[in-house]
């Protein structure tokens, strides 16, 4: 699921990566407690930069800091799925974000005539 998911963001199809991770409720869930694990280990919006679009460069390096080969193979491998999780879930953020902001806007609009005479 993650790597369709990837494959859609890949296309700037954010909303059919976002229906890909909201499609099950039991994925969803397992992709929220992965995302939740990669940010406790990395960090809520490390993989976000375009820096970390690659298992290479600084952050990469970083992350993989103190790991022996086998593990940092293994961070190769899940690099492109920790990223996703971390873009799905900045993508949920600002929509949430927004949803609220609509929502105070409204709430604040005034109603009618009052006010106004």
């Amino acid at each position: 699921m993650l790597e369709q998911a990837r494959d859609a963001i890949d296309r700037n199809d954010v909303a059919g990566a976002i229906g890909y991770s909201v499609s099950n409720r039991e994925i969803k869930a397992e992709i929220d407690a992965f995302g939740k694990a990669v940010a406790e280990r990395f960090g809520e919006r490390t993989l976000l930069m375009n820096a970390a679009r690659h298992a290479s460069g600084s952050i990469f390096d970083k992350a993989a800091q103190g790991l022996g080969p086998l593990e940092r193979g293994k961070l190769v491998k899940a690099w492109p799925l920790m990223r996703t999780v971390q873009q799905l879930a900045s993508h949920e953020r600002t929509a949430k974000t927004l949803r609220q902001t609509e929502s105070l806007h409204l709430s604040q609009a005034p109603h009618g005539s009052e006010g106004f005479g």
